[in-house]
């Protein structure tokens, strides 16, 4: 009796012995990184939505079609491009709203121009916390744009909607810079750039941002043929530069997602802040 009493007690020492030992084993490295949890990454979203009236005007105006694709992605932040606001040509709805109860996410709007008895701008929707909120006027010759400064805890976050004219968007990218450096953390900047071609964007912003989205077509959306959206990233404290492996190591998934909701296809990446923080 004795003796199967001390085995009991031997056993589940050893056992308690080994968990202890698993648990507390260091997380492996690869190729000099620290390997990270799935949840220390965070899913990014670029989308325009073209005022929720699908690929063309025949499907009618409706924000299930852009809430749904976008509650199937599940973005913990997306950036929203072409949104209506309180304005005639929505039915006076507000879209960011619309799209929130859909998805269940915090929305920010931020207006472009005045349109149709309203307003049209670009949005944010996220679950996660938000510290502060700006809004920077952009130039555009053929319509006023904006860019929205979202602040989390581990990142800052920029969207915006270019400008149809290069001049505007060249313009556009200085002051984005520009703003870069009232931050201390890493900028993620997304949107439709409306660049003619990757070199341009590389031109425009290259020597600051590093582009993290899919070398994928988004637009037109039944038959893409141009890279129009982009997720993109910088340091702005330069310990981690634009051309640094870091940020492609940091992307553990990335995609362009078919749907016909609008007339662009929306990005996403998935980004592992862990790795981003242990090389800061």
């Amino acid at each position: 009796m004795k003796n199967k009493h001390f085995c009991a007690i031997f056993y589940f020492l050893l056992s308690a012995l080994a968990a202890i030992m698993v648990f507390s084993r260091p997380v492996p490295a690869s190729d000099g990184f620290l390997e990270t949890v799935p949840n220390q990454t965070v899913r990014l979203v670029t989308y325009n939505i073209r005022a929720c009236r699908g690929l063309d005007d025949s499907v009618g105006l409706d924000p299930h079609w852009s809430g749904d694709v976008l509650s199937n992605i599940e973005p913990d932040v997306a950036g929203i491009q072409e949104v209506d606001r309180n304005n005639s040509r929505s039915n006076g709805e507000d879209q960011m709203e619309e799209l929130s109860k859909i998805t269940g996410l915090s929305p920010v709007f931020a207006k472009s121009i005045e349109f149709a008895g309203g307003e049209y701008g670009i949005g944010l929707l996220t679950k996660l916390p938000i510290i502060s909120v700006q809004h920077k006027p952009l130039p555009g010759a053929e319509e006023g744009r904006v860019l929205l400064e979202v602040e989390f805890a581990d990142f800052v976050f920029f969207n915006t909607h270019l400008s149809l004219t290069s001049e505007s968007r060249a313009e556009s990218a200085e002051i984005i810079k520009s703003e870069l450096c009232q931050y201390r953390k890493p900028v993620i900047l997304v949107g439709d750039m409306n660049v003619a071609s990757y070199e341009e964007l590389i031109e425009l912003f290259g020597e600051t941002w590093a582009v993290l989205s899919p070398n994928e077509p988004s637009f037109p959306a039944d038959n893409p043929t141009e890279r129009l959206d982009y997720i993109m990233i910088a340091d702005p404290t330069q310990t981690i530069p634009a051309t640094s492996p870091v940020w492609s190591r940091a992307v553990m998934k990335q995609g362009v997602i078919e749907t016909n909701a609008s007339d662009h296809r929306p990005v996403f990446v998935d980004l592992d802040l862990a790795l981003i923080k242990s090389a800061n």
